[in-house]
């Protein structure tokens, strides 16, 4: 079980931590590193949950699965929750990633600097469209599919980003998997067939909006 399935009780059994517990994790992190910069050595869990929107009651329960940290009436060490999240998280290393689909999307990730601050180093670009593959994008060359399996194994990567259309992005998962991709974050609006062992997070744009167009309805009522 991974460290972001799991955490371990006192008493030593498994404890599985929710998806919503391990979104909140992150939403925490980025406010606690935050807290850090401002000098905060402390914090507390309404101080979290009112930058959070969430109860103090929640905030508590969630770092609860990250061994016991805090002192009532006193809070939490900051860097030392960062660490402990940092940890759970599974990023308390550095994590190499490849990106399949070298359009406008790929693009503008690898001009997104938070992926390497947090620890997520980009390490190689593909494309099938022979007329990309040699162009450089952000100092990485585009190359084409038939190189995958030689980067993972040379740069160790685990994770690819899928950034090509619908049509496309089943065959480009596969080739990921039998390359020895283990994890995969999808941007093409489709269900991809993958097999055990492999981890998948989908992230559907039209989705979203369509949620938040909904919520909006719902709230105009």
């Amino acid at each position: 079980m991974s460290k972001v399935d799991s955490s371990r009780e006192a008493n030593g059994s498994e404890a599985r931590l929710s998806r919503a517990s391990v979104g909140r994790l992150s939403l925490y992190l980025r406010r606690l590193e935050g807290f850090l910069r401002d000098g905060l050595a402390k914090v507390s869990s309404s101080q979290l949950g009112e930058a959070l929107g969430v109860t103090d009651a929640q905030v508590r329960k969630d770092l609860a699965y990250l061994g016991h940290l805090g002192q009532p009436g006193i809070g939490y060490p900051t860097q030392d929750l960062i660490a402990a999240i940092r940890h759970t998280l599974g990023i308390d290393h550095d994590w190499a990633m490849v990106v399949v689909g070298a359009g406008n999307l790929a693009r503008a990730l690898l001009r997104y600097r938070g992926f390497q601050q947090q620890g997520f180093r980009i390490v190689g670009l593909f494309d099938v469209d022979p007329a990309k593959v040699g162009q450089k994008v952000n100092g990485l060359e585009i190359q084409s599919p038939d190189s995958l399996p030689g980067v993972i194994a040379a740069t160790g990567a685990e994770l690819g980003l899928l950034t090509v259309p619908a049509e496309s992005a089943q065959a480009a998962a596969d080739a990921l998997v039998a390359a020895g991709i283990r994890g995969l974050l999808n941007f093409a609006p489709t269900v991809l067939r993958l097999p055990a062992g492999v981890s998948l997070v989908s992230v559907d744009l039209t989705v979203q909006l369509e949620q938040l167009a909904f919520l909006v309805q719902m709230g105009g009522e």
